[in-house]
């Protein structure tokens, strides 16, 4: 039994159409709170820990010579790991550790020692220098009492004179005034220091490079100290430049006076 169309279309039951849906725009101000209400707790603890996280990785931690040199329970240091730590480095650069050690403790003092202007001298070191540098002098730092027991060294033989200023320790300012006005050129004046013995002289040379001399050396051993100007005189250094007693001074200036004429 066939049906009519009119039939079918009257049973279907009606289509409702629908309009299509417009995309709402946000607010403005929720657009500009959107970034921060949108991040998660979650990653502002990551950004927060992450040099934390680069830090104690594994790969950090067994590849680099610090691993763990505070116990992070109570906060100190342990001692015993920094012990580890500097052994292993020692044991794995033994060249560059012995390298370092051998400039701190032989190229660099050298060094200082070379390029400072105060050194040390022998005794026959200090006659050598007076004797053939004319720009050299001989500075005598003893007291009066002990000059007068022991005179200076006489350069008359080498056409120089001895100059003598008692050192003060109280009045360093007032004894190097003394001694640039024993000098016409301190500038250009190397000076050899002369001492009792060799205990002020070091610092004595080292005051007269500081206030403008040229150079400065101070005699080790002094006038009567081991391998001092009297222990070596009998020996290495001519009689007219030898130090005498005040009892003996005359007998030396006469002998002094007829060794000069016989080198004339």
């Amino acid at each position: 039994m066939m049906t009519s169309l009119p039939t079918i279309l009257a049973s279907s039951p009606p289509r409702t159409l629908r309009k299509p849906s417009t995309p709402q725009t946000p607010n403005s101000d929720q657009t500009r709170t959107a970034p921060l209400n949108n991040i998660s707790p979650s990653k502002t603890h990551l950004c927060l820990t992450l040099p934390q996280t680069i830090l104690c990785s594994p790969v950090l931690a067994s590849t680099s010579p610090f691993t763990s040199i505070s116990d992070q329970s109570t906060g100190k240091i342990d001692l015993e790991s920094i012990l580890i730590t500097i052994d292993n480095f020692f044991n794995k650069y033994p060249f560059f550790v012995a390298g370092c050690t051998f400039i701190y403790l032989v190229v660099y003092p050298a060094a200082i020692f070379y390029l400072r202007k105060y050194k040390p001298i022998t005794a026959i070191n200090a006659f050598r220098k007076l004797k053939s540098q004319p720009d050299s002098q001989l500075l005598d730092i003893r007291d009066d009492k002990t000059l007068a027991s022991l005179a200076s060294p006489s350069l008359k033989f080498l056409g120089k004179s001895s100059v003598q200023v008692p050192y003060s320790e109280e009045d360093e300012s007032g004894f190097v005034k003394r001694v640039k006005g024993g000098f016409s050129d301190p500038e250009n004046t190397l000076v050899c220091v002369l001492d009792n013995f060799d205990g002020n002289s070091m610092k004595v040379a080292e005051l007269l490079v500081e206030n403008g001399f040229k150079e400065a050396y101070y005699i080790k051993g002094g006038a009567r100290g081991k391998n001092g100007w009297l222990a070596i005189q009998e020996e290495l250094l001519p009689p007219p430049v030898h130090m005498y007693t005040a009892k003996n001074a005359k007998s030396s200036s006469n002998n002094e006076s007829s060794i000069v004429g016989t080198e004339n």
